[in-house]
Parts: structure tokens; C-alpha cells; sequence
């Protein structure tokens, strides 16, 4: 097997994999604590949904990278831009429909800030879809900085604190530098600027959500 086709390998297992938790929190965490959630609106199926849509067209775009098919995946990437405004925008709606229920910003803030994180690497990988070094790690980045909530649900559903979703994130988030390291001898420019990028969006995550002191 060529170096090429095991670095394939590799985004299409990171994708597939977050796909199978977004697949599996969700689900088991309605399950498990049905009794704890608002009634499910219809705009809420449609994000459900639309997310579900984007996390499978990672792994389908990975495989068809694996396979060679650089057309199809051309051709199904522009979806992409019709998916992004629906997912965000629904989700962004059902956080301050939570803030509304609740008297609570957090999740509003943090999805907020998500959301921008996302915009960021899903635009990085725009501007470079023809350096496939860059386009696919920016990619698989941009997935990243939506799995706040789906690992926040399975902290929901092992009755765990909720803190354990950070090195959850952290996993996936070193997981391609490491890669890099493995297979090139570096990290690549994409890697060093996410993991950049994402430091500064913790630490100023953590003091928009920090209750003042005193």
C-alpha cells in the first residue's frame, strides 16, 4: 500500500468516525433521557437532519478520494454550500431557543463561537480545494468544530461531567498533527493553524462562559 493511500485511509477513518458518534450520541441520549428535552419542532428535524447530511458527505468525500473519484467528489462538494447556511442557521436558532427557555447563554455563546470556528476552516478549505493537503485537513477541522454538542451527549448519556467533552475534542483535534509527525516528519502549515486557531477559541470560549468573580 502506497504512503498516499494510507494517508486516504486515514481522513476517511477520522470522518467516518465522527460521523459515528454524531450518529450514535444523539439518538442514545434521546433514549436515555427523553423525559429531560423540549418537544421536537420541525425546524429541529431539519437540523437534525442537515447535520446528519453533512458529517455522511465527509466520509462519502474521503471515500471517494481513497477511490480516485475526484470528479464526483468536485461535483458533490458544491452541496456543501447549500448545506452550510441550513445546519448553521437552525442550530444557531435552537440555541437561543434554549437561551429563551432557560435564562441561559452558554450554549448560545458556545455554538456562537462554533459556528465561527467552522466558518473559518470551512473557508480556508474553499480558498485551497485545489492543494489537497490543505483542502482536506481544513475540512476535517471545520467537522471538528461542530462535535461540541454531540460529545457533550455522550457525557449525557454515561452520567459523566460534562468538562470530559474537552479531551474528547482534544483527541480528534491532535490526532491530525500527530499524523503529520508520523507520516511527514512535521506538522503541516493547516495543522499548526488549527490547532492555533482552536487554542485562541478555548480560551476565549472559557472567559465568555466564566461566571464573574465574587
Amino acid at each position: 500500500m502506497t504512503m498516499t493511500r494510507r494517508g486516504e485511509r486515514f481522513f476517511f477513518f477520522y470522518a467516518l468516525a465522527l460521523f459515528a458518534i454524531v450518529a450514535t450520541a444523539f439518538p442514545l441520549h434521546a433514549l436515555v433521557n427523553g423525559d429531560e428535552l423540549p418537544p421536537l419542532l420541525p425546524h429541529m428535524h431539519v437540523h437534525a437532519v442537515s447535520m446528519g447530511l453533512w458529517f455522511a458527505l465527509m466520509v462519502l468525500q474521503t471515500t471517494l478520494i481513497a477511490r480516485g473519484n475526484y470528479g464526483l467528489h468536485k461535483t458533490l462538494g458544491v452541496s456543501s454550500l447549500a448545506l452550510v447556511p441550513v445546519m448553521l442557521g437552525t442550530g444557531l436558532y435552537i440555541s437561543w431557543e434554549n437561551l429563551a427557555r432557560t435564562g441561559d447563554n452558554t450554549i448560545l455563546i458556545a455554538n456562537i463561537a462554533n459556528a465561527a470556528v467552522f466558518l473559518v476552516f470551512y473557508g480556508a478549505a474553499l480558498l485551497n480545494r485545489t492543494k489537497s493537503a490543505l483542502h482536506k485537513r481544513f475540512m476535517l477541522f471545520a467537522s471538528l468544530a461542530l462535535m461540541f454538542p454531540a460529545f457533550s451527549r455522550v457525557t449525557y448519556i454515561l452520567h459523566v461531567d460534562v468538562y470530559l467533552v474537552l479531551p474528547m475534542w482534544l483527541a480528534f483535534l491532535l490526532a491530525v498533527p500527530a499524523y503529520d509527525l508520523i507520516s511527514q516528519r512535521k506538522i503541516t502549515a493547516a495543522s499548526a493553524f488549527a490547532v492555533a486557531i482552536n487554542g485562541i477559541y478555548i480560551v476565549s470560549l472559557i472567559l465568555a462562559t466564566s461566571p464573574p468573580p465574587g
